[in-house]
């Protein structure tokens, strides 16, 4: 069947989970509209002394909503096709489910010229989470029933852990039933059964020709190392009189941490090895996450920061906010707004030094500010204004970033990505005076790995950590 048909069945797949996800979205809002306003739990559960709202303006907010979940599920790879829909996969969809109920009431927030209710969309979102997976499952299976009787037989050359990797997770099913059919050993890799193997030995990679034909395979997956180029020639070489796929998984991929971008120069495949997530559409993404949440905080948070600055201010002497210039992205200098919390000539005599727990240049009111992380609040105008993002390795002053980019591996790195408010390293206690490279390891490790759902999960770490008083 080969690469044309692999391709319609993922499409196939795709396709049925747009469709069922946007119905499940309308459905979700045509029940949660008749709980709120039309079921016998009104009037027991909650009342209507202002009205029954028209329907319209509900079924076009299921249309946006429908939009905007879409998008966010594509964020969080929950199109793909080859991924089984499995325990870790039913976390990232509540996740992403609940990151795009936070978007939809954020906009909602901003929409004056109707006010949705309060019940309504958590109600909707309650209904959403069961409607939604329900039709995923049935979407799945519904495509298995298509394509039943047709599966597509794949054959892996080379014993490596890719290789068996790739071969359980296509066993494991997904839209295109794939069928295992063996495993064909690399140069230099013997044919002997182990009880490792997932798949039967059928040969070596040198009968790949042969093994085609007879077994009337549609797809061969080339996992072979580095050192065997040899063996992937021989496989393409024989492969070719057969309409089969031929996929090569590099090596390479083994030594690399994060995920590799392909792209064409001039007709030369160049494989980029060191790509930062947060660029191109992602860091709209995240730039997008960040004004989302980051304006109604700062509208919420409004008579804090007023009486935190007058209670500052009457404190000790002193500016009420502390800029700090510190470096950002790209090695960018930007000043750093907090709200002071230690004495106005704290750093007359000491110069540039970290801020202990129990630092004796704090002010009364500062240690209570540091202490619920209430003197970080002013850096939401750093992060409005583009300087920082609300999650994100936290920036240090230029005087730090020259020493430890001495004899740090990977320092500068942190800077590759917009510096945070919280971050990675400091929801898991890397904190204040504590050895820098344990830090950039857990900032190098966000970078790398970087996805909405991990900054959602950061935040709820960080108001889980704040309110546990660990705050510095």
């Amino acid at each position: 069947m080969g690469h044309v048909e692999r391709r319609k069945r993922e499409t196939l797949v795709q396709f049925l989970w747009h469709l069922s996800d946007v119905l499940g979205v309308l459905l979700s809002f045509f029940i949660g509209y008749w709980l709120r306003f039309k079921s016998p739990l009104v009037g027991t559960l909650w009342d209507l002394s202002k009205g029954i709202p028209q329907f319209r303006y509900y079924l076009i907010a299921a249309g946006a909503t429908a939009f905007i979940w879409i998008t966010v599920f594509h964020s969080f790879g929950l199109y793909q096709s080859r991924v089984r829909w499995g325990g870790q996969v039913i976390s990232t969809f509540l996740k992403a489910s609940l990151f795009g109920m936070v978007l939809t009431a954020g906009i909602a927030f901003f929409y004056r010229d109707f006010t949705f209710s309060r019940i309504a969309i958590p109600l909707i979102w309650m209904i959403a989470i069961p409607i939604l997976h329900t039709g995923r499952i049935c979407s799945y299976r519904l495509a298995r029933l298509i394509v039943r009787g047709k599966p597509l037989r794949f054959l892996v050359v080379g014993r490596t852990p890719q290789g068996y990797r790739i071969a359980n997770a296509l066993m494991g099913g997904d839209g295109s039933l794939h069928e295992a059919v063996g495993i064909l050993s690399g140069p230099g890799e013997g044919i002997e059964q182990r009880d490792d193997d997932p798949l039967p030995i059928l040969g070596s990679f040198s009968e790949v020709g042969e093994i085609v034909k007879r077994e009337r395979i549609d797809r061969v997956i080339a996992a072979l190392p580095l050192s065997s180029q040899e063996g992937l020639i021989e496989v393409l070489r024989q492969c070719k009189h057969y309409p089969v796929d031929v996929e090569f998984v590099p090596d390479i991929f083994s030594l690399i941490s994060q995920d590799t971008r392909f792209e064409e120069i001039d007709g030369v495949p160049i494989a980029s090895l060191r790509e930062i997530r947060l660029a191109g559409w992602n860091g709209v993404l995240k730039r997008t996450l960040d004004l989302t949440l980051t304006i109604p905080m700062l509208i919420v948070a409004s008579p804090l920061l007023t009486i935190l600055a007058i209670l500052i201010k009457f404190d000790s002497r002193g500016p009420v906010f502390y800029l700090q210039e510190r470096v950002g992205r790209d090695g960018k200098l930007f000043n750093m707004m907090k709200f002071r919390s230690m004495k106005a000539d704290a750093e007359v005599k000491s110069g540039p030094v970290w801020a202990g727990s129990d630092d004796p240049r704090r002010t009364k009111l500062g240690t209570f500010l540091r202490t619920w992380s209430l003197d970080e609040l002013p850096q939401l105008f750093n992060v409005l204004v583009g300087h920082m993002s609300l999650v994100g390795p936290r920036p240090e002053r230029p005087y730090f970033v020259e020493k430890f980019e001495e004899y740090v591996p990977g320092y500068f790195d942190r800077h590759r990505v917009k510096s945070g408010i919280t971050g990675w390293a400091q929801v898991n206690g890397l904190r204040g005076n504590v050895p820098i490279e344990s830090r950039t390891k857990f900032d190098l490790y966000y970078i790398e790995n970087w996805s909405v759902g991990f900054d959602l999960r950061i935040m709820l770490m960080t108001l889980r950590s704040i309110f546990a008083q660990k705050g510095q």
